[in-house]
């Protein structure tokens, strides 16, 4: 697996590309406004892209996602919780001062837990509320890709509609602490970190 890390947009939202190297499939993980190197990369590497994924509805994560579709119509996924959320991108857009992108449409529920398969890759689904209602990080063998739940040295917010403090130090207690030590994690903002990190030495926890 390779993974392709563009940090872009007004909120410096972490955007994934997610490779399988045996194969060349690919999928978009948490696209934000700035997609164009990302589809640079699939044009010039001649990779095969076969979904965008959001591990939640916030406006940042989810803002190439019309933009994507226009040159790839594959499907997007998002877990259906956080429907309600892309609903009020327009407000979301109003709220933060930045470009209303449009809604954009689900094509299938990304499931709470269990295991899918993108791209040839096994994704495992750790369903992680409190940032917003339906935040689901995913894990891909010795990667876990933490959306907004867990952050370097922090956490998520919780003041923005959906948000509970109390579900969300819950949620990466039992979702994400009970984890490998040495599992990565490549938060949706800032640096990455590991499991092993976070738990001895993120504020939230001690």
């Amino acid at each position: 697996m390779e993974i392709f890390i563009y940090e872009n947009g007004p909120f410096m939202v972490n955007s994934y590309l997610v490779i399988n190297k045996e194969t060349s499939a690919c999928f978009i993980l948490d696209p934000g406004f700035e997609v164009n190197p990302l589809l640079e990369k699939i044009r010039s590497d001649k990779l095969n892209l076969e979904a965008i994924i959001a591990t939640h509805g916030h406006i940042d994560h989810v803002e190439g996602v019309n933009a994507i579709k226009k040159k790839y119509p594959v499907p997007f996924m998002v877990n259906e919780l956080d429907k309600p959320l892309l609903d009020t991108i327009p407000v979301q857009a109003r709220m933060f001062g930045v470009p209303d992108p449009g809604v954009p449409v689900p094509d299938a529920n990304l499931p709470t837990e269990g295991s899918i398969t993108v791209a040839g890759l096994t994704l495992e689904l750790l369903y992680t509320p409190g940032h917003s209602r339906g935040s689901v990080s995913i894990r891909i063998d010795s990667v876990v890709f933490s959306g907004d739940a867990l952050f370097n040295f922090s956490i998520g917010r919780t003041d923005l509609p959906g948000g509970d403090y109390v579900e969300l130090i819950s949620s990466i207690k039992e979702k994400l602490f009970t984890l490998p030590d040495d599992i990565r994690v490549l938060p949706g903002h800032g640096p990455e970190t590991t499991i092993g990190r976070e738990k001895t030495m993120n504020p939230f926890f001690n």
